[in-house]
């Protein structure tokens, strides 16, 4: 099978999960007990009210209807109203900054942290059995087991509470070694970065350390197998280098563990992050998450799910692609 011919079967079977995707969300909120007017009405509210609720958001029609309208709301990036923290406003708009924030941390930490365990897995397989492999594992499995929210905590009450080298909480506002830092949106873009640079390396750091221990982990496993094969042992007959033999030939095979990992561990990032987000108040979707559970915004609810669902599902194409690359068989 060409290139051509298995991308668009991809690309095909990408649109078909994500119609399934999409209807998932839509009826999983609607078999949900309860009535949702109750939420935006309290107890002892107009009925008028309630009907007009009903009637503003589809709910007094029938069920083919109301999912006709969720498409295309999504597809227009209509995601309703909230009921919680953006009491009665427009869900899309509110949306943008968590995101902005959330990316960030993640993005930064994802890369740092499959870096960081790809080439600690990878010394610490070309040293197993020597004290090397035993110390790198042995870190990894300590912060791999350990809870997210208690490492966190320990690293905000040691470098931001005691030492006071970083911010207790936020995603930007303090500016390092300046007093009385001006608000946010009067800072220049320099103090910007600056200032959100400042606010991430704690909880870059933790979240980083977290998912790193995985990825080492993976990569050892994963590296150590690979070294057993006999084409490793005919490289080595052929009098190939250490690092070529490495570089060329096991990593390219221990790297598609690494590359599913990577890809179905998105959801859990992104979901998964609401410890960290919580610990240091950075308000991203963890925390907007977190939030919209409490106080019951379905909405909002709703729209986190959906873009948690499709991220993971970007992730896995591209894991495809990458597979493409990393291993011919997936060419045939």
């Amino acid at each position: 099978m060409d290139m051509r011919s298995l991308l668009t079967r991809k690309i095909v079977y990408v649109v078909i999960t994500l119609w399934a995707i999409l209807t998932f969300n839509f009826f999983l909120f609607r078999i949900m007990p309860g009535d949702p007017t109750r939420v935006l009405v309290p107890r002892g509210g107009s009925q008028e009210l309630r009907d007009a609720i009903m009637h503003r958001f589809y709910l007094d029609r029938p069920l083919w209807d109301q999912y006709i309208h969720y498409i295309y709301q999504v597809f227009t990036l209509d995601f309703g109203i909230s009921s919680g923290e953006w009491k009665l406003q427009e869900i899309t708009p509110n949306l943008a900054a968590p995101i902005i924030n959330t990316i960030l941390l993640i993005g930064i930490g994802t890369a740092l942290a499959i870096f960081l365990g790809v080439m600690l897995g990878r010394y610490a397989a070309w040293r197993r059995g020597t004290m090397a492999d035993t110390a790198g594992m042995a870190f990894a499995l300590t912060f791999y087991s350990m809870p997210t929210f208690l490492f966190a905590l320990v690293i905000l009450m040691v470098f931001g509470g005691e030492l006071q080298w970083f911010p207790l909480k936020g995603p930007y506002g303090e500016l390092p070694f300046v007093a009385d830092p001006p608000d946010y949106y009067d800072m220049s873009i320099f103090e910007k970065l600056l200032s959100r640079g400042y606010h991430l390396v704690l909880p870059v750091i933790a979240f980083t350390i977290e998912v790193m221990a995985e990825f080492a982990l993976i990569m050892r496993n994963s590296l150590t197998d690979v070294l057993t094969e006999d084409y490793i042992v005919t490289a080595r007959a052929k009098g190939l280098s250490n690092q070529a033999i490495l570089r060329d030939h096991a990593m390219r095979n221990a790297m598609l563990p690494v590359v599913t990992v990577a890809a179905i561990s998105v959801g859990w990032v992104l979901g998964g992050d609401i410890m960290v987000e919580i610990v240091f108040s950075y308000k991203g979707l963890g925390w907007i998450a977190w939030d919209a559970v409490n106080l019951r915004d379905f909405c909002v609810l709703q729209a986190l799910f959906l873009i948690m669902a499709v991220a993971v599902l970007i992730a896995n194409f591209i894991a495809d692609i990458i597979y493409m690359y990393l291993d011919p068989r997936v060419k045939i």
